[in-house]
């Protein structure tokens, strides 16, 4: 009796386009492995998930500083909205209330340069692949990056988003006595398999609860 061929995870090309066919039954957790990577690829290659991969960052008309942080809340809040069918509503509201606290005139480093569109561009389309039931923690960089984190107990991991897909990210965890830690550039689609061998799942999952 012939055994069956054994299905591996697929990998995807530069340009997000190369997509495989559904494995054959019986294959156990590496077909639902390849499932559930094809599911999340064409999150990204279709509808509004793919329309926000085209967000270029937009100049602020306003000659103030509060006028400017007030076009970009309203445009990362509209960018999200146009994705709303990926995410939880409670999840989501959320997200407008620490947009309003991140981007508050009040609170705003005049040395910091304005939050980028193709950076939020980038953390929404990371969201809608890696698929995370634990909400990320949310913060913004001096460059206008914003930065995903994740944590459970002392291990850690912080992603900074950059534009077109590319993310910075920074990686700790306990092992044992001794602490590892691992750093890199990446696209958002290849996240799972370098930090895979610091075996980070217990980082985004929380639970049953669901996130999009």
């Amino acid at each position: 009796m012939m055994r069956p061929q054994a299905v591996q995870v697929p990998s995807f090309s530069e340009d997000l386009r190369i997509y495989t066919a559904p494995p054959s039954q019986g294959v156990g957790v590496d077909a639902e492995g390849a499932i559930a990577r094809v599911a999340s690829m064409k999150r990204l290659l279709t509808g509004a998930g793919h329309k926000i991969s085209n967000i270029q960052n937009v100049a602020a008309k306003s000659d103030t500083i509060e006028g400017q942080l007030a076009e970009k809340r309203t445009a990362f809040k509209r960018v999200a909205a146009s994705v709303g069918m990926h995410l939880d509503p409670d999840w989501r509201n959320r997200l407008f209330s620490k947009l309003d606290s991140l981007i508050d005139p009040e609170e705003w480093d005049c040395d910091f340069a304005l939050p980028s569109e193709q950076s939020f561009s980038t953390f929404l389309r990371m969201i809608i692949y890696l698929h995370p039931t634990k909400r990320p923690g949310l913060g913004l960089s001096a460059k206008g990056h914003f930065l995903a984190s994740w944590s459970n107990l002392d291990d850690r991991i912080v992603i900074e988003c950059l534009a077109n897909d590319e993310v910075r990210w920074v990686l700790s965890r306990a092992a044992g006595d001794l602490r590892e830690s691992g750093a890199g550039r990446t696209k958002i689609y290849r996240i799972p398999d370098v930090i895979h061998p610091y075996e980070p799942d217990h980082l985004f999952r929380d639970g049953d609860k669901i996130l999009i």
